[in-house]
């Protein structure tokens, strides 16, 4: 299915639906571009789930950790991470019960995730003067 959002707040708000849609355990790899969209797509999520926190990119952390209402959301970043026994080190699981997973740069460990219960989605900027998103999202 393809969505196309003008800022960020619609991003938002798209993925908040999508949650609804999605029951635990689930997880979400997420595709695009430096400043695509990743970030505010799993604010979405969150918020779908139930939490009001604040929810940042794990660049640096690697692993965010978020409490929802019945659940928590396991979000992953793993652009610096160099192979699988790395990725093992740091206590990756590509879903785990009555968690939502959500994975950034996700495309070397594409293997890794199960076939069902996985959501791809692909955020692209359509003009790279403002927010205009095509969100692509694909079991």
């Amino acid at each position: 299915m393809i969505y196309k959002t003008h800022n960020t707040d619609e991003t938002i708000e798209l993925a908040a639906k999508l949650a609804n849609e999605y029951p635990v355990p689930h997880t979400f790899c997420l595709k695009g571009d430096l400043g695509a969209g990743k970030t505010a797509f799993t604010r979405g999520l969150a918020k779908g789930y139930g939490y009001d926190g604040r929810v940042s990119s794990p660049t640096f952390t690697i692993m965010n950790i978020y409490e929802c209402v019945n659940t928590e959301i396991h979000h992953y970043d793993l652009y610096r991470i160099a192979d699988e026994d790395e990725l093992y080190e740091i206590g990756f699981e590509a879903q785990e019960d009555n968690c939502i997973t959500v994975v950034e740069w996700y495309d070397d460990y594409v293997h890794l995730f199960p076939k069902e219960g996985t959501t791809f989605v692909n955020i692209m900027r359509v003009d790279s003067n403002d927010d205009y998103r095509q969100i692509e999202v694909s079991e």
